[in-house]
């Protein structure tokens, strides 16, 4: 009886343990769903607010993103060009 128990205990310890790993490499990749803003990367945006002192906001989709770039007027148009943290980084588009 003893050694059914631990033999349980193993595999049910080996099953939850597979589940956290898998869970932790989903969670931990780069396209991981709480890292959208790798998926903005190319997108061109027309400013609703001037960027002042190198910073604002922009609303994309049905989230405001905290942005950095060249001081622009509102109106402007700007690429997405990359993602520090939650802070999408933005570049003048020359047309």
């Amino acid at each position: 009886m003893t050694w059914f128990l631990i033999f349980a205990c193993t595999v049910f310890s080996l099953y939850f343990w597979r589940q956290y790993r898998q869970r932790q490499r989903e969670f931990d990749s780069p396209l991981a769903s709480h890292r959208s803003g790798h998926s903005h990367i190319g997108q061109i945006i027309v400013l609703q607010q001037a960027l002042e002192n190198g910073a604002g906001r922009v609303r994309l989709g049905n989230r405001d993103w905290l942005v950095r770039g060249p001081d622009l007027p509102a109106g402007a148009k700007v690429r997405v060009t990359g993602v520090d943290g939650t802070v999408l980084l933005l570049d003048r588009v020359t047309t």
